[in-house]
């Protein structure tokens, strides 16, 4: 049975949180959704190009400012948040840097994957933060960057694929680590062994 890791978008109301989801999910954009007052989650299996799969439970919050208190429930136990901001809304970006990143690093798994997305990119001369502003915040957090069209499609697919190829990868470097561990620890034991027997002797 595959695992299945909890990935959570977060970020200010009306940054289009919602509309990466169903479009991602569904292939669908809606102009007129209303605005999330609550919760939900869609599960996906995600196709890596080695021909494994990552399947993870998307979950799209509330951005209000009345229901941050109650976000901060749903993305507890995350293994990934994408924070996402709106290019036309300088705002937006803002309170991803100045709210919700710091909300993420209050959380107890210091482990957790962050991705920054800078979304609405359809409406790119209306911009007002660029790509450069916006990729030199995600790697000053060592996070992953991605610019998206929920209207167009743009870049939705692939922010999930290297979302999903990151996950692999912290999950391959973890089995390594334990590996050596394990490899580390027989060896301890069998000095010891010896040395145990040494003084036997």
């Amino acid at each position: 049975m595959l695992d299945t890791y909890k990935v959570v978008l977060i970020g200010e109301s009306g940054v289009g949180k919602t509309c990466i989801i169903n479009q991602f999910n569904d292939g669908k954009f809606d102009p007129n959704i209303k605005i999330s007052i609550s919760a939900q989650f869609c599960r996906k299996k995600i196709d890596l190009p080695n021909g494994e799969s990552i399947t993870m439970d998307i979950w799209d919050t509330v951005g209000q400012e009345t229901f941050r208190s109650i976000t901060q429930i749903f993305y507890t136990h995350a293994k990934v948040a994408v924070i996402v901001y709106d290019v036309t809304n300088k705002k937006s970006f803002e309170e991803a840097k100045n709210y919700w990143y710091k909300k993420i690093q209050e959380l107890d798994d210091k482990d957790i994957i962050i991705a920054i997305v800078a979304n609405k990119y359809d409406l790119y001369e209306k911009r007002q933060v660029s790509n450069e502003e916006g990729e030199a915040y995600a790697k000053s957090i060592k996070a992953i960057f991605g610019f998206t069209s929920a209207k167009n499609n743009t870049g939705i697919k692939t922010l999930f694929e290297n979302i999903a190829m990151k996950i692999k990868q912290k999950k391959n470097n973890k089995s390594n680590e334990t590996n050596i561990n394990n490899i580390n620890n027989e060896k301890i034991s069998l000095i010891n062994k010896k040395n145990n027997k040494i003084k036997c002797c």
